[in-house]
């Protein structure tokens, strides 16, 4: 999909701009050109996805919302759908854990009669990692574009790229969380491309840890690495 509207985001070019700059910066820190010591990949599994106390249901809630964010940003910008996602859970080998959310993914999360536990979340932040990790040319291309706009003082949506990428976004947000919150085009724009940014870091090394944390850290769920 994409969105055609002159006016959006030209009231938060500054937010934008602070975005931009964070896009840059990683994407030199991830540049193969640079001589930065990456820690070295390890073979994801659940057992890396540690937790000190069980989140309770509040909890759960947020860190669901969180990681759904990040699964509509992956499959607005990379177009997967459920039946791709359904053949990476069975090389993950977490199909059967996660057999109900396929099933429900991307429909409305509000009528769902599925509430993820935590091996569940587990299992798709493995999955969300593997889809932003083998997808890391397209983040790149796609930032890329994003500098190439900014230098030319163009808006985001002047390019095709990224008006596809942030209509997708919003379009697949409705669906699954548009009953669930109210939000401006321009706030859902603006989340879609701080998500562009973070899917560098799901994809890098040790991705999945990055994302653990992340969603941990939105709903203030200890890990055992944070005391």
């Amino acid at each position: 999909m994409t969105v055609s509207n002159a006016s959006v985001l030209a009231t938060g070019n500054s937010q934008l701009l602070t975005l931009f700059t964070a896009a840059t910066d990683v994407l030199d820190l991830f540049n193969p050109m640079f001589s930065i010591q990456m820690m070295p990949a390890s073979t994801p599994k659940l057992d890396d996805l540690s937790l000190k106390s069980k989140p309770d249901l509040s909890q759960l809630n947020q860190i669901s919302t969180k990681l759904d964010l990040v699964m509509i940003a992956l499959a607005a910008l990379t177009r997967i759908d459920r039946m791709a996602m359904k053949q990476i859970a069975q090389d993950l080998q977490l199909e059967t854990i996660v057999v109900d959310w396929l099933e429900e993914w991307p429909l409305d999360r509000a009528t769902s009669i599925t509430q993820l536990d935590v091996e569940q979340i587990r299992s798709i932040v493995l999955i969300a990692s593997h889809v932003a990790q083998s997808r890391q040319t397209l983040v790149r291309q796609t930032i890329n574009d994003w500098q190439q706009i900014v230098q030319s003082d163009r808006l985001p949506l002047q390019s095709p790229s990224l008006a596809d990428y942030i209509g997708n976004f919003i379009t697949i947000y409705q669906t699954r969380l548009g009953r669930e919150t109210s939000q401006s085009f321009e706030a859902l724009s603006e989340a879609a491309l701080t998500l562009l940014v973070e899917l560098l870091f799901y994809g890098s090394p040790n991705g999945h840890q990055r994302l653990w944390g992340a969603i941990l850290q939105r709903s203030q769920v200890v890990t055992p690495n944070s005391i």
